[in-house]
């Protein structure tokens, strides 16, 4: 005589139940990666081009910009370059690091 005589799988044990589990914990997962790394900068490139010319006592014939971590907490900045002359032989060059959320000056070096 069979004890299990009448009794439904559970639901981890049917297919559908397996997908069901399987695109829930993907669901999770996907969620908590969104809420824990927002790195989204709220200073856009516009904006820390003219925080950065404030920064400097030149007249840029060029800017370069880019968007970089700079820790293992991927804690983002702009570094803006402002320089005289070419790209690739400026005469005069400063590089100005800005907080990408708060628009704070992090930091004002030569090239």
């Amino acid at each position: 005589m069979s004890t299990d005589a009448g009794t439904r799988p559970g639901l981890r044990d049917r297919p559908l139940g397996r997908i069901a589990i399987l695109v829930a914990v993907l669901v999770v997962a996907f969620l908590v990666s969104r809420s824990c790394a927002d790195n989204r900068p709220e200073v856009d490139s516009k904006e820390a081009i003219a925080i950065a010319k404030e920064q400097i006592d030149f007249e840029p014939d060029g800017v370069q910009i880019r968007n970089v971590p700079t820790s293992l907490q991927q804690h983002r900045v702009w570094a803006v370059s402002l320089y005289t002359g070419t790209p690739t032989a400026p005469e005069l060059c400063q590089i100005v690091e800005i907080d990408a959320l708060s628009g704070d000056v992090t930091e004002v070096s030569n090239c």
